[in-house]
């Protein structure tokens, strides 16, 4: 048996056995809010995030290490680097940065950077409620990752990530360890133009907050005696999610192409939801996006984030080709997010 058939039984049967995973990792919206890393679930890569974040079928190059690793492949150049940004709410930053490198037969390599700003906080307590003591802390929380992809065949892709999740508030930390896995299928029935993708996300183990600040001063009972107790945190799973999606190109012509893609998402820890993207790309040069969500069992006035809206421009610079996208998301209860991406190639 050669290697590209070894990877793609060992892809398969992963997605197999995660699929068949018991409810725990069915959609329950019972369990909303109860998750630990939710960090996870912001996205990264304003062309994705253009769509909807649809495009699990059609993800290419660094976006798709967030999206789908299967789609690492689609690097253009020996290596390439991304940059991307968005402010979620208020002074809340989320930044990305991933850096990858086509390695030929072995297959492609890629490794990511996402960390979230929150700026100086007030330090409040018991006794000084107001913050008036001028002290502050900047939670730290990140996600670091390494993702190996390879093509298959000419129509298969198979990418898989593992991550490293971890946040810092004050005197408290957790972490906890995660992967990926995806596969990628082109040409679906021989029908040109027509993608399969299905991701698998963010299967790990537990987040616990532990540290001094858990530490709480009590006495023993019958005793003048005083004392720290530690006053344990829940143990949380991470935000597990099933993505299966299609993609459709249509080639106008030479120069002009329409890309359509629609994604149905399963998570654990709230409503499953459907996705659906729209991209027009003019040659290699500029393209224009739409997306829209739609959560199952939530009203449209429940839903926080429903319309996407974005572009994008590629510039040839000698040997480096640089590419600028941007995407908007509208807000039900908080400003519009935009989202500001820039990548070099070579």
């Amino acid at each position: 048996m050669n290697n590209n058939k070894f990877i793609f039984i060992f892809a398969l049967v992963t997605l197999v056995v995660f699929l068949c995973v018991p409810t725990a990792y069915a959609g329950d919206p019972a369990r909303i809010g109860t998750a630990g890393g939710e960090q996870l679930l912001i996205p990264v890569g304003a062309r994705d995030f253009a769509m909807g974040g649809a495009s699990v079928a059609n993800s290419k190059g660094l976006d798709a290490i967030y999206w789908n690793p299967a789609g690492l492949p689609g690097l253009q150049g020996r290596a390439s680097a991304v940059f991307s940004t968005m402010q979620i709410f208020n002074d809340i930053n989320h930044n990305y940065l991933a850096i990858g490198l086509n390695a030929g037969s072995f297959g492609t390599l890629g490794f990511s950077l996402k960390a979230l700003g929150f700026g100086d906080i007030p330090v409040t307590t018991n006794e000084d409620m107001d913050g008036e003591s001028g002290q502050t802390f900047s939670p730290l929380f990140f996600t670091l990752g390494a993702t190996y992809a390879k093509r298959l065949t000419d129509a298969i892709n198979f990418g898989f990530s593992g991550k490293l999740v971890s946040e810092q508030i004050d005197r408290v930390s957790a972490s906890a360890f995660a992967f990926d896995v995806g596969i990628q299928y082109h040409q679906v029935g021989g029908i040109a133009g027509l993608s399969l993708g299905l991701a698998v996300k963010n299967i790990g183990t537990n987040l616990q907050y532990k540290g001094s600040g858990l530490l709480v001063s009590a006495t023993e009972a019958g005793s003048a005696r005083q004392d720290f107790r530690e006053r344990p945190a829940a143990s949380n799973q991470l935000p597990t999610t099933i993505d299966l999606g299609l993609g459709y190109t249509y080639d106008i012509n030479e120069d002009n192409a329409v890309l359509v893609t629609g994604l149905f998402t399963n998570n654990n820890f709230g409503n499953d939801n459907m996705k659906f993207g729209l991209e027009y790309q003019y040659t290699d040069l500029i393209a224009l996006r739409g997306g829209y969500v739609d959560v199952a069992r939530t009203s449209s006035t429940d839903t926080n984030y429903k319309w996407t809206l974005g572009a994008g421009v590629n510039v040839p610079l000698g040997n480096v080709k640089f590419g600028f996208d941007y995407a908007y998301r509208d807000s039900e209860y908080f400003d519009g997010n935009n989202m500001f991406s820039f990548t070099l190639g070579w």
